[in-house]
């Protein structure tokens, strides 16, 4: 089982991939944004050590070593970080927000995202293949667009789906296709 793992074994939040780890965490930055960092091998561990400017391994001691690496990375904003490891083997690298990540360089140069025919950008079917590349099968769903269909799926009623939308618990989109 792989509870019985070393990297999940313990509660939530105290595993080597689940933010136990100092190096293998998101952080905070100056201006409220966050970078995320993978530097679980030595040679990516240095690099991120080097970066910051300091050792702050703390002997095992993951809170305190998280500790510290907070406070660091809460001294420059996001874009400051990515400047400075950018081009490294650090592990370092930029949390964005989804119009940040559409145009990414990253992301542009592998055609990642997608427009579809509504002109807004959405993720690109994965595997990108050669001979048969991925194309959007129709557009996304509007937030709302099935609330009312689920909802009655699962047994609710006319009277109390309109009660939630009337409290702003659910929400219908703009398309004419609600019943109520």
């Amino acid at each position: 089982m792989s509870r019985d793992l070393p990297i999940w074994g313990k509660e939530r939040g105290k595993n080597l991939l689940d933010t136990g780890a100092h190096n293998y965490d998101t952080y905070e930055t100056k201006d409220g944004k966050y970078v995320a960092v993978g530097a679980l091998e030595p040679q990516f561990y240095s690099k991120l050590i080097e970066g910051v400017g300091q050792d702050f391994s703390m002997d095992g001691d993951e809170d305190e070593a998280k500790k510290k690496l907070t406070s660091i990375f809460a001294t420059k904003t996001r874009d400051e970080w990515t400047a400075l490891f950018e081009g490294t083997d650090s592990c370092v690298t930029p949390v964005l927000d989804i119009d940040e990540a559409v145009i990414h360089p990253h992301n542009r140069a592998r055609e990642t995202f997608i427009r579809n025919s509504k002109d807004n950008f959405e993720p690109r079917p994965a595997p990108l293949l050669t001979r048969t590349p991925g194309k959007a099968a129709s557009d996304s769903p509007t937030l709302g667009q099935h609330t009312e269909e689920i909802l009655r799926e699962l047994g609710y009623k006319r009277v109390e789906i309109t009660q939630l939308q009337t409290e702003g618990v659910i929400e219908f989109d703009d398309v004419p296709n609600g019943k109520l």
